[in-house]
């Protein structure tokens, strides 16, 4: 169990392996555990240094005073803050929903350093290569039919708020919502949802209740910056995610060169029902990532 602390926030993260850092970032109401605790960080860890973080407002990481930061542009400058605790110059960077909001703004904001005439910026060319899954270039969800107005957003603050983990976890067996479609219609349902349970319950409600309020608020896609974008890019989407398939569909068309796999009769939450499929896709892909990097 490591911590560092940056500025009035003491980060919690877990790391195994060696080699060529990935930096790991994980979904709403999640932790590092998505990646460590799901085979997916022990697998590539047999050819890779894997660091996930656990973000604002998750897991054990903890924030002091009234200003969270509990936006993505604070949090884009949190992942320079690990790298530098760490001392890697230079990683990929594998994220999931929410976590994937925040990477693909760090990578256009990495290009953006890279256009610039003065090339001494201290975080530029930093990032070998971007690994999005499920996830959306806005913070506001671009699905028209879900979690899309303030009230319906305001609701799952409530929830979060008021409900225990095992009661939020019964409810979605009974009434699923787009993100746990996948789940609900899996042949092992109720032990994938056993699964989710372990990785949420460790979740802090009021933080994570403070969340939803401030960081789900931006609905610009960013496509002149994702136009920007110019290194090896794997976007990664489920048949069965609605909620987060024409976003991912509209960053793999808009980044420039990059690829999109999607994965079929799985959902939202790969790591959990499809860990031994999401491995080697990200696998081939940081092949053919780090043939290009040396070339």
């Amino acid at each position: 169990m490591a911590y560092f602390q940056h500025q009035d926030v003491k980060f919690h993260y877990e790391e195994m392996g060696q080699g060529e850092a990935i930096i790991a970032l994980h979904g709403f109401s999640l932790n590092s555990s998505y990646w460590m605790q799901t085979g997916v960080a022990k697998a590539l860890s047999k050819n890779y240094r894997v660091i996930a973080l656990d973000m604002r407002a998750h897991g054990k990481t903890r924030v002091e005073g009234n200003d969270k930061g509990y936006h993505v542009d604070t949090m884009v400058n949190d992942i320079d803050a690990l790298a530098d605790h760490l001392a890697i110059k230079k990683f990929h960077l594998l994220a999931h929903s929410t976590g994937g909001m925040v990477a693909v703004r760090y990578a256009i904001n990495q290009s953006y350093l890279q256009a610039q005439k003065n090339h001494h910026q201290p975080h530029e060319k930093r990032l070998l290569s971007l690994i999005v899954s499920n996830s959306s270039s806005a913070t506001k969800f671009m699905n028209s039919n879900f979690l899309t107005d303030d009230i319906a957003m305001e609701m799952l603050a409530q929830s979060i708020e008021n409900l225990g983990w095992r009661q939020i976890v019964e409810g979605l067996k009974f009434l699923p919502n787009p993100l746990f479609t996948g789940i609900s219609r899996s042949k092992n349902s109720n032990a994938l949802f056993d699964k989710l349970y372990e990785l949420m319950r460790g979740g802090d409600h009021k933080d994570l209740a403070l969340f939803v309020r401030r960081f789900y608020n931006d609905p610009d896609p960013q496509k002149e910056g994702m136009a920007t974008i110019n290194i090896p890019s794997l976007i990664i989407s489920g048949e069965l995610d609605s909620m987060f398939i024409q976003s991912s569909q509209l960053m793999a068309n808009t980044i420039p060169n990059a690829k999109y796999s999607l994965c079929e009769n799985a959902g939202h939450m790969l790591a959990i029902e499809s860990p031994d499929w999401l491995v080697n896709q990200v696998e081939d892909f940081l092949n053919d990532a780090q043939s290009q990097n040396v070339a």
